[in-house]
């Protein structure tokens, strides 16, 4: 469940011009303690921490209920990183490179913003209120929730991806991929991290009042395209809500 905008023109040419070594495992710093390999920006590797710690959580999630677990290597990149050593032009969005790396920012990805300014904006007041309340305020507009958290606690749907990925398996359509995904996110942090499945339902329940901006669901099995990403996040989190409601029950 993350989102695709195309709000900042890509860089990426600019600064691999001047890089030295455009390989990212010679200038990425090894984070050690895990069992799979993490390189990182210098400066953020307390951020690959985190991220690593959740993504062992549904590693390890999948190998006991399934008996099988995606190989697992992360690239946590900050801004000037990301635009040298990323394969996609946005900036933190969750990505698989072609080394099979997990590619993801060290900071939330930017188009994050770009939703929690939306709901601000389409919300009702009590719907946004407890919104801001559970998440807080965003930084950038104090009348929207800040939603890093929540993107941080997502890596779990990633990694579920990552897993589908290597092991080849096809869904019939992409919402039933997608409640995977869901599932996934929600099983591991309801054992792992109840504060982050607090987010995660909090937001799925607000955006209840904004069904009637949802794409039909045809549009969604076509995939939207990066202009329709406000609407490809409703369907996300319409999926999530029932993966969550099922899951409670």
């Amino acid at each position: 469940m993350f989102v695709q905008t195309t709000t900042t023109p890509s860089r990426r040419g600019q600064v691999a011009a001047h890089a030295d070594c455009i390989g990212p495992r010679c200038t990425l710093t090894a984070v050690e303690g895990f069992p799979f390999d993490i390189r990182a920006s210098a400066g953020t590797e307390r951020a690959a921490q985190r991220t690593a710690r959740r993504a062992l959580a549904a590693h390890e999630f999948l190998q006991r209920v399934l008996g099988v677990a995606p190989r697992v290597s992360l690239r946590v990149l900050d801004r000037v990183d990301w635009l040298r050593y990323a394969e996609d032009d946005w900036y933190g969005r969750p990505h698989v490179a072609r080394d099979g790396d997990l590619v993801v920012g060290a900071q939330p990805a930017d188009e994050w913003e770009d939703v929690g300014d939306y709901l601000a904006r389409r919300l009702p007041a009590r719907e946004l209120a407890t919104l801001i309340s559970t998440h807080g305020a965003a930084a950038t507009n104090p009348r929207a929730p800040s939603l890093g958290g929540l993107a941080e606690a997502l890596i779990a749907t990633e990694v579920a991806r990552l897993f589908t990925v290597q092991q080849a398996v096809l869904f019939p359509s992409r919402w039933l991929e997608e409640a995977f995904a869901s599932y996934v996110v929600i099983a591991v942090l309801a054992d792992t991290d109840p504060s982050g499945l607090r987010l995660v339902g909090s937001l799925a329940e607000a955006a209840r009042v904004l069904d009637d901006d949802l794409p039909t669901l045809s549009e969604f099995e076509r995939g939207m395209s990066p202009m329709d990403a406000i609407a490809d996040v409703l369907a996300r989190l319409a999926i999530a809500r029932s993966v969550y409601s099922a899951y409670a029950k």
